[in-house]
């Protein structure tokens, strides 16, 4: 027996109990309930196929609800629960790896200051390494000096200068350029390093509620300025049109202020006599290749007479000022040229 009715208020009621006591005679017989395309609410004891995918409800012999079913999703609302719960699953993978690494963060170090002292040795490191360099940088240009000295003198003499010697001087230029370019790789693993430690200190200080009087800022802060004077020396470049008139600027410059003769104008090295006295400063301008085929960087070296002989950075006044105009005065001239 399929029986269909349709109520509106307030007859509802009234409707409802004929209908149940209709079909009350069958123990198995059910009422479903549904809201139809009208919004009138429907009553049977089969539900149509058009009301299948609706909400609906089922009820029992006395009326009350003993199963709901919701409406079929549309597939943009099921779409729309999968990215949901994507990001929920992600949120979720993210608060556990910060809840892990404050774990490790906390039971790594115990203060601010055991933080500072990981990041400096880490610092020290990358430092040697760079003293290293900058000692093979200066052996390798007092070897190119030697060559050159004896490719000029053969000159003199009317001789022919040897392949080998010829060899010889370009191999140490390149070997010059690519110690300038691990300085740049050890320089940028510096700053990496400082921008880790960085997040490490403002996390620790989160977790540990520190309070702003208490911290060590002079400490966390420490040795910035040499950092920061390597990256006001370098110059990036993206077309070959640009790095040659860059280049050829970057050139100009070191000619302009440099204290020493030029004795190396090649086309990726350009380099001054190194310093005889304490007034002296030698410029090196180098020409980098980078992984992008296209990308260059430009980089310019300053040098003064050591005091001693660990000594790799020249600190005098004149050299800081040097490094604080060079990209400045460059990407001015070459603004100006073009008309930028």
């Amino acid at each position: 027996m399929t029986i269909i009715l349709q109520t509106r208020k307030p007859m509802r009621v009234l409707f409802l109990g004929i209908l149940l006591a209709s079909i009350s005679l069958s123990a198995q017989a059910k009422l479903y309930k549904w809201v139809d395309e009208n919004g009138n609410v429907q009553y049977s004891d089969k539900i149509p196929p058009t009301a299948v995918k609706k909400s609906h409800e089922q009820l029992d012999k006395h009326g009350l609800v003993i199963e709901r079913k919701e409406r079929a999703k549309t597939p943009e609302e099921i779409a729309e629960e999968q990215r949901v719960r994507k990001l929920q699953e992600e949120t979720r993978r993210r608060l556990e790896e910060q809840r892990a690494r404050d774990r490790v963060l906390l039971s790594t170090y115990r203060s601010e200051d055991d933080i500072i002292l990981a990041r400096d040795g880490k610092l020290a490191t990358y430092d040697a390494q760079i003293r290293i360099t900058y000692n093979n940088i200066a052996r390798l240009k007092d070897r190119l000096s030697y060559q050159k000295k004896r490719a000029a003198s053969l000159e003199r003499q009317g001789k022919p200068i040897p392949p080998q010697l010829k060899k010889g001087i370009e191999n140490t230029r390149r070997e010059i350029n690519e110690n300038y370019a691990s300085i740049l790789r050890q320089e940028n693993g510096k700053k990496r390093i400082r921008a880790k430690y960085a997040l490490d200190l403002k996390r620790f200080r989160e977790l540990s509620k520190l309070k702003e009087e208490n911290r060590p800022k002079a400490a966390a802060e420490k040795s910035n300025a040499r950092d920061e004077a390597i990256v006001k020396t370098v110059l990036h470049c993206n077309t070959k049109a640009e790095c040659d008139r860059l280049w050829k600027k970057a050139k100009q410059f070191a000619k302009k202020h440099a204290t020493t003769p030029v004795y190396v104008d090649a086309d990726h090295i350009f380099i001054t006599q190194p310093p005889r006295d304490n007034k002296d400063l030698s410029l090196t301008v180098s020409r980098l290749k980078t992984k992008d085929s296209n990308a260059e960087i430009i980089f310019l070296d300053i040098q003064c007479k050591k005091e001693v002989a660990t000594d790799t950075w020249c600190t005098r006044k004149d050299a800081l000022r040097l490094r604080e105009s060079f990209r400045p005065t460059v990407l001015k001239e070459i603004g100006e040229k073009t008309g930028k």
